[in-house]
């Protein structure tokens, strides 16, 4: 089967430069941050991947970071997409860069794919050499470190996971108990670069093979 890449994209984004009192009350703002941003993506992974991404290079907390239940299908606005991610700063040009990042890496670097161009098929099996401030807090992974990010419908993700910490000395950052809010499953490897990249590999080969044979044992 052929591995197509699939295109995620930004569909919405607001800032709100001088946010009220309250607004930074219920969201529990970090003291000195007075500006917010709002994005939402069509896929919630690429979403994750993106503002974690975001964090490497601009002045910026993540406040919010939230899966619709039943992902973009699920959504109750054409703008709403698979995930809600809240994003602060000290100033509105930090606000703004942080955006700025996130939409670059959605439209440029993720890896959303799927075999044969069928999407009832589509996983996200994406190595990530340096994590970000996110997934430093998000997962728990030392700030720096390797990660592979591993994503599929709930069965054949868990079957390929198992081979996937087989390839190579990971361990599990974060899991995602199926089903998920987008009734998928998946998980956060942390390790060396080679090692989550072993591990990506063996995964997609783990997904390849469950998809192929669906009933064999």
């Amino acid at each position: 089967m052929e591995i197509i890449r699939l295109k995620t994209k930004m569909l919405s984004q607001k800032v709100i430069a001088n946010v009220s009192d309250e607004m930074a009350r219920v969201y529990d703002l970090p003291e000195g941050h007075q500006s917010v941003g709002f994005f939402s993506v069509d896929n919630d992974d690429a979403g994750y991947l993106a503002v974690d991404d975001a964090t490497k290079k601009a002045d910026i907390k993540v406040i919010r970071a939230e899966t619709f239940y039943a992902g973009r299908l699920g959504s109750w606005s054409r703008y709403g997409g698979s995930v809600f991610v809240m994003i602060s700063g000290p100033k509105v040009a930090d606000v703004k860069s942080g955006l700025a990042y996130a939409k670059d890496f959605i439209d440029n670097r993720t890896e959303l794919c799927c075999f044969d161009g069928d999407q009832g098929t589509a996983f996200y099996a994406q190595c990530v050499p340096r994590a970000g401030k996110f997934f430093r807090d998000f997962c728990g992974i030392e700030e720096g470190t390797a990660y592979a990010y591993l994503v599929g419908g709930p069965i054949e993700t868990n079957y390929a996971l198992d081979k996937a910490l087989k390839a190579g000395e990971t361990r599990i950052a974060r899991y995602w108990y199926p089903p998920s809010h987008a009734n998928s499953s998946g998980a956060v490897l942390a390790g060396t670069e080679s090692a989550c990249r072993a591990a990506a590999q063996a995964f997609v080969e783990g997904l390849r093979t469950a998809i192929e044979h669906p009933m064999e044992i």
